[in-house]
């Protein structure tokens, strides 16, 4: 935005009334002058009246909100905005040219992409009016929840620029709920967007101040949090019977409770020794409840000076966060003058409390903490915090994942609702800086877990034994700051990485405990000054990076530890428990995150999936979802360029992103996983349903299409992994050799020893019945083997598993004697040491078989058709039985069934046969082969 007016020669005043100017603005590239892009015209026509102190007045203001229908071309080092009085470019405004670096690229291409192509755009809602802008006299109107249109007045003058829509919504829109807004102009919809409509206005920190207890939580903005633990307390309950904690109300109470300290609000400071009761008014303080531990695995160690109401709210919130994980709490007093031992002996039972005499400051008073501690993990955690539900489950989860893992920090979220860190960066001069800082912490650059610079104490846990073999937090930081800075590079030189779990969340009341100010000369606050250039002087040598701190630098060296940066591709987010292929993109994203790369998942649907988007997060898998992208394109178009190969599964997607990636990542080299010939399993269907005449001809004429997009995909390609040497020979000789194939990996993990027979009964088939070849496979068997089986053995049961099955085929498959449908099953890991055998009778499919697999890495012995077992190397009376004729199917299952000796023989030779051939070693093996095929670097 600027100004611009034009004075008459030889006044040096402006007129009263100025001559509207247009403004011509352009983006140029001043390395190469002969490109150059227009941007807008613009008239200098709107108010400025922050001017009139320099004595202009009238309408000379002009600016720029992007909805020109332009998209930015790639942005080069020499790339300026400019502005010209005159489109012959002879009169050059003051401050023209302008330079474009990376964030300022980033705002004006986002600018620029408002109301592509539109005459009106819809902006956000702000309490109960609808922003947004036009152009001409329309008519516009608004549909809200696709009600009946609400006209919408156009200004009279007619401004000749956008004029502001700015929309009073009715007061039926005012429900706290999201609303779906359509903008119309002459009954086409030009703009869509959903919105939360908020039922109140009174500030969350007002309401609990001059309001009444009980607080209507769900305005909180940390609501999101306190839910997910009283739900995870509810479920525990209703699920497996865990007591709720004996005083959840009273939790419930002070955690929603304004954080107040020592000092009066308005004349509203509680007497000394009381809390707010059930009603709002004072009553005395009552014993908490924690759950401690005799044998914990984690002392969580809580260094406190005075301000003992924090220190309680604390020990609340450890009380309230659901946790599996035994733990003891240690706190230590750092010579607190207001009574706060006596008061923890009196209201903290349990509570292990070891008092300085005089303040020592937090380094110090956490190293005693620490000396106490007899749990094999140690936390260190700020009385000004919170932690949230299944916290300590996260932080310890990458030591469990990540055996060189030394510390792991929380994602610490401000009372506002905003992020305060998602782990830390040090910079190429020393200067710490917390990642993500006031940003949405649910963004997905901000959701994952990954390797860090440091994490802060407030909320970090350590094995024990590593502290002590490190000394813990250096004297020389004492009493405060830059402590755990200076941990973490330590524990980085003994060969131990930092991270940081995006899913432990703990909310922090930064500066209730040392202030907020680093400029202050009172309080241990002072010492993050103080204490600053002794770390840069000590770890001068391994600071790395540029000095000059951006978002756009951090978000370029924010993934410590890795290689390079891998985007994949899919449908949508893995489910395992499933479908055997989301297994296998679970497994592929491990080998190649285990081969040093940072994994960006893209699913097509954009869906966030709760706990299946979580799983990929806490494994350190960036997420990439809606609303944070709305489309595979917009992704592409913001970030392809950063990523040094694009890993799609199915051809499909494939198909759909090959025009995007070579518009948008024509760096990256391109491998695709098409999981099985889907052309092969179809013609392989038609055969078995002997399909002829019309039916058979579109059946091979649907076959011919798919064929064509699969090898088309593949010939444009880098390089197609195949799970099926026989469909990497198919692929080389359809392709002529055009189509360069790879092995790709199959992993499966098992029990160190098979279950034992004793106790097993009856058959399993498990399958997603989604899958068509499924769904064959037991009408067959139910056809053509189950009759002549179930009568020879009346009392043995076939188990059907498996998600996707409609209620129709559920219920005529039940009707069927000794068959048993069991429907979807949690963990398939019960199936395979329940059951006596497992029988894949498929007629159709491609591609290896992932159920087989499994049960063979469990030690289950199977009865395989040719099919299933192909690609496989599993043998006929070796690891399984592979049968043709229903003969041979009941055959083999009575075998199996009535010879103890062959079924544990073919058990122990299955289980052998998937750890060697199937293991995640060789996994890596092949993985890492197929990336340096393509020139692509491996740890």
């Amino acid at each position: 935005m600027g100004w611009a007016l034009q004075i008459p020669s030889g006044t040096g005043d402006p007129p009263d009334s100025p001559a509207q100017l247009n403004i011509q603005l352009t983006l140029e590239d001043l390395l190469n002058p002969a490109h150059r892009w227009k941007l807008a015209e613009l008239e200098a026509s709107r108010a400025r009246p922050d001017l009139r102190s320099q004595g202009l007045s009238g309408t000379c203001g002009f600016a720029f909100l992007g909805h020109n229908g332009r998209d930015l071309p790639p942005r080069t080092s020499g790339m300026v905005v400019r502005a010209f009085f005159d489109e012959e470019r002879s009169l050059e405004l003051p401050g023209s040219p302008l330079r474009i670096d990376a964030e300022r690229y980033q705002m004006l291409r986002q600018l620029c992409r408002t109301g592509l192509g539109r005459d009106a755009c819809l902006g956000p809602v702000h309490g109960p009016l609808l922003a947004g802008w036009a152009i001409g006299p329309g008519p516009y109107q608004l549909r809200i929840d696709g009600a009946d249109p609400i006209s919408i007045p156009t200004p009279d003058p007619l401004p000749k620029h956008e004029w502001p829509l700015q929309l009073r919504l009715p007061a039926s829109c005012c429900d706290g709920g999201v609303h779906h807004f359509q903008l119309e102009k002459d009954g086409s919809p030009i703009d869509e967007s959903f919105d939360l409509v908020p039922a109140q206005l009174t500030p969350w920190a007002a309401l609990q101040i001059h309001g009444r207890p009980p607080f209507p939580d769900h305005l909180a903005p940390l609501a999101r949090e306190h839910h997910r633990s009283l739900t995870t307390w509810l479920q525990w309950a209703d699920a497996e019977g865990t007591p709720l904690p004996p005083d959840l109300p009273l939790l419930q109470r002070l955690l929603s409770h304004p954080v107040r300290l020592d000092r009066d609000i308005d004349g509203l400071a509680l007497p000394p020794g009381t809390e707010p009761g059930p009603a709002g008014d004072a009553v005395p303080r009552q014993p908490l409840q924690l759950p401690i531990a005799t044998e914990p695995r984690v002392s969580v160690v809580v260094p406190v000076h005075n301000q003992y109401p924090v220190t309680r709210r604390c020990l609340a919130a450890l009380a309230y966060a659901p946790t599996r994980v035994p733990f003891e709490v240690i706190v230590v007093d750092d010579g607190s003058s207001d009574g706060s031992a006596e008061a923890l002996a009196r209201e903290a039972p349990g509570v292990q409390v070891v008092r300085h005499d005089f303040a020592r400051g937090f380094n110090q008073a956490c190293c005693t903490g620490v000396a106490q501690a007899k749990a094999p993990f140690v936390v260190l955690l700020n009385n000004d915090t919170e932690p949230c539900a299944n916290w300590l489950e996260e932080l310890l989860y990458p030591f469990e994942q990540w055996p060189d893992t030394g510390i792991v920090g929380a994602q610490l979220v401000l009372p506002d609702g905003r992020l305060q860190e998602a782990g830390c960066i040090v910079w190429g001069d020393g200067s710490p800086w917390n990642y993500g800082r006031n940003r949405n912490p649910y963004e997905p650059a901000y959701a994952y877990g990954r390797q860090v610079d440091y994490v802060s104490a407030a909320a970090l846990m350590i094995s024990a034994e590593l502290w002590r073999q490190v000394s813990g937090f250096s004297p020389e930081f004492s009493p405060a700051y830059f402590e755990d800075t200076d941990l973490a590079f330590k524990v980085r030189e003994a060969g131990f990485t930092v991270r940081y779990a995006s899913l432990a969340r703990v909310i922090h009341h930064e500066g209730l405990s040392n202030g907020a100010n680093p400029e202050s000369t009172e309080g241990l606050k002072k010492y993050q000054a103080i204490n600053g250039p002794l770390f840069q002087e000590k770890w001068a040598a391994r600071f790395d990076g540029p000095s000059e701190p951006s978002y756009p630098e951090a978000e370029r060296i924010k993934d410590r530890g890795i290689l390079g940066r891998a985007l994949f591709l899919d449908h949508d987010t893995p489910r395992p428990d499933r479908d055997a292929g989301s297994h296998a993109a679970l497994v592929e994203m491990d080998l190649v995150q285990s081969l040093g790369y940072k994994i960006t998942f893209l699913p097509a649907n954009l869906a966030w999936l709760g706990s299946y988007t979580e799983t990929l997060q806490r494994q350190g898998i960036e997420v990439i979802h809606a609303p944070f992208m709305l489309s595979r394109q917009q992704f592409l178009e913001e970030r392809g360029r950063e990523f040094d190969f694009i890993y799609i599964t199915r051809y499909t997607i494939a198909a759909e992103s090959l025009p995007l990636l070579r518009q948008y990542a024509p760096q990256a080299k391109l491998l695709f996983c098409n999981a099985d010939l889907h052309y092969l399993r179809q013609l392989r269907a038609a055969r078995a349903e002997a399909l002829s005449g019309d039916a058979g001809e579109r059946a091979i004429e649907a076959v011919k299409a798919v064929k064509q997009q699969e090898l088309g995909v593949m010939r444009q390609v880098d390089l197609t992994l195949s799970y099926s040497e026989v469909e990497r020979a198919v692929i080389e000789a359809e392709s002529l050799g055009e189509a360069p194939t790879a092995a790709c990996p199959w992993v499966v993990e098992g029990p160190e020893q098979p279950s034992p027979l004793a106790g097993r009964s009856g058959l399993a088939f498990l399958g997603s019945y989604a899958h068509p070849p499924n769904r064959d496979a037991v009408e067959y068997f139910l056809e053509r083997i189950w009759p002549q089986l179930h009568q020879q053995h009346p009392s043995l049961q076939l188990h059907l598993y498996g998600s996707g099955l409609t209620r129709e085929l559920a219920m005529a498959w039940q009707a069927t004697a000794g068959v048993r449908v069991e429907g979807w099953i949690a963990d398939v890991g019960d199936l395979y040491s329940r059951h006596r055998l497992l029988v894949a009778p498929l007629r159709s499919g491609a591609g290896i078989k992932g159920k087989v697999m499994a049960a063979a890495a469990h030690g289950l012995p199977q009865v395989l058709s040719p099919l299933a077992a192909e690609s496989t190397g599993l043998r006929h009376g070796q690891e399984v039985f592979i049968a043709n004729t229903p003969e041979q199917w009941v055959g083999a299952i009575e075998t199996l069934c009535n010879d103890p000796q062959i079924w544990q023989g073919m058990s122990a030779a299955a289980h052998g046969f998937a750890r060697e051939h199937y293991s995640r070693a060789r996994g890596l093996t092949l993985m890492g082969e197929a990336l340096s095929r393509l020139g692509l670097p491996t740890r």
